[in-house]
Order: structure tokens, then sequence, then C-alpha cells
């Protein structure tokens, strides 16, 4: 996508939704299904990357955890970056060490989730 395009392209897989099947469960409201993905990782921090390129400026951080393929938690730091601006784009990543910084997610049109009569 806009982080380590390069990487991206070398690597892609097309799933669709119909491709991935997914197991049922007798209590679907506890089923976790495990779906592996490709992180882009890189050994600098793309901190000043995100905000010559994109406009994006670091917004929250905070302790966090992913899985390995064998569902064990790898510790890290989650960083959150956006853009305020149209088209208010973000960027997750996590900091799995002090030279390992790995895309999570990134997308555009972020804002509040607002539930019931609002915040």
């Amino acid at each position: 996508m806009k982080w380590l395009a390069t990487v991206m392209c070398l690597l892609a897989v097309s799933v669709t939704a119909q491709e991935i099947e997914i197991p049922q469960a007798e209590l679907p409201e506890r089923q976790v299904i495990p779906l592996p993905f490709i992180a882009q990782c890189t050994p600098v921090p793309p901190d000043q990357m995100l905000e010559q390129v994109y406009e994006e400026l670091g917004f929250l951080e905070g302790d966090a955890s992913i899985f390995n393929p064998d569902l064990k938690p790898i510790g890290g730091k989650l960083r959150m970056f956006l853009n305020p601006n149209n088209p208010r784009s973000y960027t997750i990543i996590i900091e799995l060490g002090p030279n390992l910084h790995c895309l999570l997610v990134s997308g555009e049109n972020i804002g509040p989730m607002v539930q019931g009569n609002g915040i």
C-alpha cells in the first residue's frame, strides 16, 4: 500500500473473503479465528517519512502484543500516526525492538466511533 510498497508488491497475495473458510463454533461469540497476514517491517523508524510524505504525526502510543504463528504473544510498543486533515490518513505500527518497526494497518477517513448518545 503506501508504506514499503515495493515489499508489498513482491509479497502480494490475492485473497477475497469468499476464499477464507471460517470454521464454525458452538458459541460464535467466543470463536477465535487465527488469521495469518504479512507485516511489513523495517529497521528505520518511520516517523520522519510519515510526517514528510503523508503529513501524519504521532498521535497515540501504548504497550501492545501481537501473536506469532504458534500463538505466543510478542510484546512491543504500538504507535499510531494521524493526518487530521483530508483525507485523514493514519498508520498503526508496532515496534518490536529498537530496530524493528512493523506496519500493522494504514488507511484513510478515520474518525471517532460514536455509540448511543455520543461521548
